[in-house]
C-alpha cells in the first residue's frame, strides 16, 4: 500500500485553567528519541495518560472513537478484535494484521491472525497513533498505521503509588460495572535501580438475556454477555551509568467473555441459544521484553527484545448437538537493533535491523451428529529486515527533506494434517518527506510512503477449491 499526503500542524491555545498544554506533548514515533509532537512530520495523534483518564478511554475500543479514520473491523470476542485505520485493516482477521501494534518498544504480533492486543490502559504514560503506511520504520503490518502504547517507567528517585476505583451502570445490565487498579513504584538503589508494579481488574455484567428455546418472556439465563479483564505488569528500570538505560518488563493480561453469538432481538435484548449450552471467548497473554539504550556523544544505540506467548479462542455450541471450537496458541520472538544520530548538526540518520521468529498454531474443530471435522493448522514465520532513514536541515532547519528505505525478507510455512507448504518473499518499502517549519508554532509537510502486510500461505485444499470455482489462486499470497 502506498500513500501521499500533505499536512499543516499548528499549536493551538488552551484555556488557562488547563493543567497541560499541547506544546508539552512529546512522542517517540520516529524512533529517534523524544520529540515535541509539533515538530514530527508524521500524521500522529498523541494521548497523554491524563488525557486518557479525563476522556474515560480505557481500551483500544474506546480510543478509536477519537481517532479520525479509525473503526473496529471485526469482533470475535473481547480477546480477539481487529481495527482499521484509513481503510486498512479489514473485517477479516485471517492473515497478519495490516495495522501495527507496539507495547512500548516491542511489537504485538499474532502470526496469521491479525488481532489487536486486548490490553487496558492501566498506568499508561502515553498512546501514539500513526495514520497511514509506516513500512520504513515499522515494517510488515503497518500499511494502515501503527498504535504505540507507552507504559510508565519506574521512578528512580522517589517512591510513588496510585490507586483508583470506578463504577458505572449499563442500562438493563444485571449489575454495576466495576473496575479497580493500583500501581506502586519503589527505588531499590536511588538513581540507579527501581521497580514498578501495576495491575487491576474490571468486570462488566451482561445486559442481554438468553433463551434455550423460543422466546416466552422467561429467560433461561440473564446477563449472559458479560466480560472480565485482569492484568498485571512488572517493570524494572536500571541506569548503571549516565549513558546506559536498561528496562525489563513482564506483562500478563487475561480478557474473558461469557457468551458469543448474534442477537436475536435488541428490544428486548436476548440471544437465542437453541443448543442450550454455555459458550465463551477467552484469552491469556504473557509478554516479556527487554530494552537497552546506550548514548554516545553524537549517536545512540537501542536494542529491543521480546517474547510473546498466549492462547485465545472461542467455543460455540451448535443445535441440536455439537459445537465449534477455534483455539489459537501464538508465539513470537522479536529482536530489533538500531542506531540514530543525536548530534546538533544538520544531518540526521537512523539505521537498524530486525528479526522475528514466530508461529500461530490453530486448533479448529467442528462436531455435529455423525460429523467431526478437524482443521488444525500452523503458520511459521522467520523474517528479517534492514532499514534506515536520513534527513538534512536546510536554511537553518526551516526546510527538511527526508528519505527512508526498508528491505524485508520472509520465509513462511503453512502446515496442516495433509501438507507442509513453504514460500519466501522479499519486499522493499520506502518513504519520502519534505517538511517546512516557517516558525516554531507551525509545521507543514508533504509525504509519500508505502507499507505492506505479510503474505498469507494457503493450504492446497483452499487453492484447489478456488481454482475449481474459476478463481486464480496460489499457495503463497503476495504481501
Amino acid at each position: 500500500m502506498a500513500t501521499s499526503s500533505a499536512y499543516a500542524q499548528a499549536r493551538t491555545s488552551e484555556p488557562e485553567d488547563k493543567d497541560y498544554e499541547l506544546d508539552t506533548v512529546v512522542v517517540t514515533a520516529s524512533k529517534t528519541g523524544a520529540q515535541e509532537l509539533q515538530s514530527v512530520p508524521l500524521a500522529v495523534q498523541a494521548f497523554s495518560g491524563e488525557d486518557l483518564k479525563v476522556r474515560n478511554i480505557n481500551t483500544i475500543d474506546d480510543l478509536i472513537s477519537t481517532v479520525p479514520g479509525a473503526y473496529e473491523g471485526q469482533r470475535q470476542s473481547v480477546a480477539s478484535r481487529s481495527y482499521n485505520l484509513r481503510g486498512a485493516g479489514g473485517s477479516n482477521a485471517n492473515g497478519d494484521s495490516p495495522i501495527g501494534y507496539y507495547l512500548d518498544d516491542v511489537p504485538f504480533i499474532v502470526t496469521n491472525f491479525g488481532i489487536a492486543p486486548p490490553v487496558r490502559f492501566l498506568d499508561m504514560e502515553r498512546v501514539e497513533v500513526l495514520r497511514g503506511p509506516q513500512g520504513t520504520l515499522y515494517g510488515q503490518g503497518s500499511s494502515g498505521g501503527v498504535f504505540i502504547f507507552h507504559t510508565k517507567d519506574p521512578n528512580l528517585t522517589d517512591m510513588e503509588w496510585s490507586a483508583e476505583l470506578e463504577a458505572s451502570q449499563t442500562k438493563d445490565a444485571v449489575g454495576d460495572n466495576f473496575g479497580a487498579a493500583a500501581a506502586v513504584s519503589v527505588p531499590l538503589i536511588k538513581d540507579k535501580l527501581a521497580i514498578r508494579i501495576s495491575g487491576g481488574t474490571s468486570e462488566n455484567p451482561g445486559w442481554a438475556d438468553e433463551y434455550f428455546g423460543a422466546y416466552d418472556g422467561t429467560p433461561d439465563a440473564t446477563g449472559v454477555n458479560g466480560s472480565k479483564n485482569d492484568d498485571v505488569r512488572i517493570v524494572a528500570l536500571a541506569k548503571p551509568t549516565d549513558n546506559i538505560t536498561l528496562r525489563a518488563q513482564y506483562w500478563h493480561f487475561q480478557p474473558r467473555q461469557d457468551f458469543l453469538g448474534n442477537m436475536a432481538s435488541v428490544e428486548p435484548a436476548y440471544y437465542a441459544n437453541t443448543a442450550g449450552q454455555p459458550s465463551y471467548g477467552n484469552g491469556d497473554f504473557k509478554l516479556l521484553s527487554f530494552t537497552a539504550n546506550v548514548d554516545f556523544d553524537n549517536f545512540s544505540i537501542t536494542s529491543a527484545t521480546s517474547d510473546l506467548t498466549g492462547n485465545f479462542g472461542i467455543y460455540v455450541p451448535l443445535a441440536p448437538q455439537g459445537y465449534f471450537s477455534s483455539q489459537f496458541y501464538p508465539e513470537m520472538f522479536a529482536q530489533e537493533v538500531r542506531a540514530n544520530s543525536t548530534g546538533a548538526g544538520p544531518l540526521h540518520w537512523l539505521i537498524g535491523a530486525s528479526y522475528q521468529d514466530g508461529e500461530g498454531p490453530q486448533a479448529n474443530t467442528l462436531e455435529r451428529p455423525g460429523v467431526l471435522i478437524n482443521a488444525d493448522n500452523n503458520t511459521i514465520t522467520k523474517n528479517h529486515a534492514v532499514f534506515g532513514e536520513v534527513s538534512y536541515d536546510l536554511f537553518d532547519g526551516k526546510l527538511v527533506p527526508l528519505v527512508g528505505l526498508r528491505q524485508y525478507h520472509d520465509k513462511r510455512t503453512f502446515e496442516d494434517a495433509t501438507s507442509s507448504l513453504a514460500t519466501e518473499k522479499d519486499v522493499t518499502t520506502w518513504r519520502v518527506n519534505l517538511s517546512y517549519l516557517p516558525t516554531d508554532d507551525l509545521t507543514m509537510f508533504v509525504t509519500a510512503s508505502t507499507g505492506f502486510r505479510a503474505g498469507i500461505v494457503q493450504s492446497q485444499i483452499q487453492v484447489e477449491s478456488l481454482q475449481l470455482a474459476g478463481v486464480p489462486a496460489q499457495v503463497g499470497l503476495e504481501p
